[in-house]
């Protein structure tokens, strides 16, 4: 049982650990053994207690993430908030009968929580340097790590990437680690999944043609190959960002989610709330590559003229 927000929940750890892909997984009565998906790994060092979700990674480095509960680690696997998580797990656990009254109170009283006040632009003055991590690696020019007001947090080791509201305005900040696979996002900042990162840039474009994809330099990817693009930022289309996306001028949407299991859930995710209200195409990704960023722009382009049509989801 997990204790979120005060409820016991009854998480089926092992359901949500094989919804994701893992190097060299192995299980046993009452543990779920891999290599660690916080940084590279080549011997198995991360342990997963499945009775309460908590795990230890042996070979980390930094004391914060060396252990921890079970929400730091859906959230990290979800790409989202520790906070969203929490809300993820109190919609899909928290149903019975006996709770069903007090979830609807406790999901009440955190929406009227949620920070909707914006960042102040000048925040970014404090990350206005450059780390060779992007160019160097995953091949974003200079160019549009500046349109994209990227930036570099020379304390936490961590590029930044701000989040935009439609209209513009600064909501929150991104921070990804270029030491190991860690990210978190700005105190005080509002949820990502309210937004969609890109869509001012594809509202102020006017453009009606876009690629949606999972994370900010996948789409930052795209735009520098000549291709609109835009993120999602978590483990799903949220109805707020399907509002956007329907209240924005794209009219054409096509998926290039990862190529992974998380990347295929995103995807029917996507059809199933927007098919029959955009035209949903899709991409294939080569096997051997797991997003639109392994790609060299040749590769890309080559790829993303290739879309096919995505069926409407029968009714259940």
């Amino acid at each position: 049982m997990l204790n979120i927000r005060g409820y016991q929940l009854d998480v089926d750890v092992a359901r949500e650990l094989r919804s994701y892909d893992w190097s060299k997984p192995r299980w046993t009565g009452t543990k779920f053994l891999a290599c660690s998906p916080f940084r590279a790994d080549r011997i198995p060092s991360f342990v997963v207690w499945l009775n309460y979700g908590t795990w230890t990674d042996s070979g980390a480095d930094d004391e914060d993430w060396k252990s921890g509960n079970f929400v730091k680690l859906l959230a990290f696997l979800r790409n989202e908030s520790y906070e969203e998580t929490e809300d993820y797990l109190l919609s899909e656990y928290c149903i019975s009968y006996s709770n069903a009254e007090h979830l609807q109170l406790n999901i009440d009283l955190t929406q009227t929580q949620v920070s909707t006040d914006l960042l102040n632009n000048d925040i970014l003055k404090r990350y206005a340097y450059r780390h060779p991590y992007l160019e160097k690696q995953r091949g974003i020019e200079e160019k549009w790590q500046q349109g994209f007001r990227v930036g570099y947090c020379k304390k936490s080791h961590a590029v930044t990437f701000p989040w935009f509201d439609y209209r513009g305005d600064l909501v929150n900040i991104k921070f990804r680690s270029v030491i190991d696979k860690r990210f978190w996002y700005y105190s005080g900042g509002q949820p990502v999944k309210n937004h969609i990162y890109g869509l001012n840039f594809v509202i102020k474009t006017r453009k009606n043609r876009v690629y949606i994809v999972e994370s900010e330099i996948d789409a930052i990817t795209l735009w520098q190959a000549g291709l609109a693009a835009v993120a999602l930022g978590g483990a799903n289309l949220t109805r707020q960002q399907r509002n956007l996306l329907l209240q924005s001028p794209v009219e054409e949407l096509i998926i290039a989610t990862d190529n992974d299991l998380a990347g295929q859930r995103i995807a029917d995710s996507i059809v199933r709330q927007l098919s029959g209200y955009l035209d949903i195409k899709k991409i294939n990704l080569p096997e051997q590559v797991k997003d639109v960023n392994e790609l060299d722009k040749d590769k890309l382009l080559r790829i993303t003229t290739h879309t096919h049509a995505v069926e409407f989801p029968p009714f259940i």
